[in-house]
């Protein structure tokens, strides 16, 4: 009968772990594009909250979802870091990106695109002409379009 019960704390225990991870965390399919162009190479994404004091690797590759805790992530916003290179222009510029992710902007969603404009680009820097920064950046997700300010 011990041992009956001592299997059944453990499997109790398990599943309770199992529900609990379930919970808190999210799969999420981000998009990242640059210049119109959707990044097909893998990238390391790191995420940092703004004292850069917690740190958060991912490897990102199109089509895979990336699994975010959302104990840590979400609760407060974060600075997505990652570096790419240039474009069928120019292949071996390498170009830096700091991008703020305001609190929320993964829940609610399936997915998540990215869209990052470079200000080196004359088609790009005509469109967003009030942009004083080297890059802007668009968010599409479910039910929710942030869009960077337009020249008229």
């Amino acid at each position: 009968m011990k041992t009956v019960k001592l299997n059944l704390n453990k499997i109790i225990v398990l599943l309770i772990f199992f529900v609990s991870s379930t919970i808190y965390s999210q799969k999420v399919n981000l998009i990242i594009l640059i210049n119109n162009e959707i990044i097909t190479s893998p990238i390391s994404l790191e995420f940092y909250n703004k004292t850069l004091a917690n740190k958060y690797e991912y490897s990102y590759s199109p089509g895979k979802e990336i699994d975010i805790n959302i104990s840590d992530i979400f609760k407060e916003d974060m600075i997505l870091r990652f570096n790419a290179y240039g474009d069928k222009e120019y292949p071996t510029k390498r170009y830096s990106y700091n991008i703020l992710l305001q609190t929320g902007l993964f829940q609610d969603t399936s997915f998540l695109i990215i869209k990052i404009y470079n200000l080196d680009k004359k088609e790009y820097k005509k469109k967003y002409c009030k942009s004083k920064d080297t890059y802007v950046v668009d968010f599409h997700k479910s039910g929710l379009h942030i869009d960077t300010g337009i020249c008229k």
